[in-house]
Parts: C-alpha cells; structure tokens; sequence
C-alpha cells in the first residue's frame, strides 16, 4: 500500500462574462483531498459565492463553488478556500476571477482583437496569445503586466508565427527570460499602427491556464 497523498490545494484561474455567474471545480487540481474534511470558501467583494456539495454533504472531495459577480461589475474578483482533513491538517489556495465585458473590448471598426486565454500545456490549442488582424496593420508593440504592475513581456511586431507571447517571460520581472509564468491573471497593452497611419491602442486583461 502506497503512501498517502499530502494535501496540497493549487491556486486557480478562471474567466466569466459581466453579469454571468460560473461555476468553478476548484478542487479539480489539487491533491490529497479527503472525503470527510472541510471546505470554506472566503466572501467575495463584488459577488456572492456557494458552495454546491454535489449530492454528498458528508463529502467534500467533489465539492464545487459557484460565483456570482454583482450586477454591472467588471474586473478582478480574489477568494480564498481552505480545506482541511479530519486530522487538523489544513492548506489555502486562492481564485482569481476575470469578469469582462466581451461586448466593450473591441469596436466594430477595429481591425485587431485579441484572444484572452493562454494554455501552454502542449494540447495544441490557446498554446500562445492569438491576435486576429495583425496581418492588416503596419507595426505594434505588445506589453504584458503582471497583477503587481510589473512587466512581463515586451515585444514590437507581433505576427502569430515565430514572434508571440506563448506564456513565457519576456520583461523585467523576477523570472529569468524564457521560465513559464505562472497561471493567472495579467494586463496587455497592445499599441499599433494602421496602414493609413492611425495610432490606436487595445487594452484588456488576459489569463493564464494550465
């Protein structure tokens, strides 16, 4: 018989539209969870958030949470959760939550927008921030910021082929160039130039998944 797992609960990262609630499986990552332990979960500050025990009130093992952003709001939501086993031994994670506005992050006469979801895990698809339109533009310059302000990445002509951001640091922060950032929630300023000379700037957040 193998030894048994040590508690040990990931931080997630997930996305929902403005006044959309979503249901997250926060313990779908995480390890050593116990069948008759605790699950607590922190008040939001710009929604509401319940517990669903999934049929099992004496097991929290498929436990999940729902979050329900307030009406109007866009931005980050952090909760934490908490679980423990029957033991006292007990371990945080946090959520990041992204509510945004599909419908404001692009005018109808843009020719650029951008996909917000990075999942470098090798299944081919998200595997780099994808920019739809940059082949009708004359030159960019794409920023990425984390959620302390701190650069990322940089970079000038953005062309989905062999100049992307695929998840990786490219800027002045505390990784080494080329390490995997970690999976969460970020800032890009995408600033670039048309044909006809126009400057425009398109900004949003993004997130990073496993």
């Amino acid at each position: 018989v193998g030894e048994p797992v040590a508690l040990d609960v990931v931080d997630d990262s997930v996305s929902t539209p403005i006044d959309t609630p979503i249901e997250i499986d926060i313990l779908d990552n995480d390890f050593g969870i116990p069948t008759d332990g605790t699950l607590t979960v922190t008040d939001p500050s710009n929604g509401t958030v319940e517990i669903n025990d999934g049929g099992t009130p004496d097991d929290i093992s498929d436990d999940t949470i729902t979050y329900t952003p307030n009406d109007g709001f866009e931005g980050t939501e952090t909760i934490e959760y908490t679980v423990c086993d029957s033991e006292g031994n007990c371990d945080t994670a946090t959520v990041e939550i992204l509510v945004v506005d599909n419908d404001s992050t692009e005018t109808d006469d843009s020719p650029i927008e951008v996909n917000q979801m990075v999942t470098p895990n090798g299944d081919g698809r998200n595997e780099f921030l994808f920019i739809r339109g940059v082949d009708k533009i004359r030159s960019s310059t794409l920023k990425i910021f984390n959620r302390w302000g701190v650069a990322v990445y940089e970079g000038e002509n953005y062309n989905n082929q062999n100049n992307v951001f695929d998840g990786r640091s490219r800027g002045r922060s505390t990784l080494s160039t080329d390490d995997y950032l970690p999976a969460g929630i970020y800032f890009y300023i995408f600033d670039y130039t048309t044909f006809e000379g126009e400057s425009k700037v398109d900004s949003e957040y993004l997130y990073i998944s496993r």
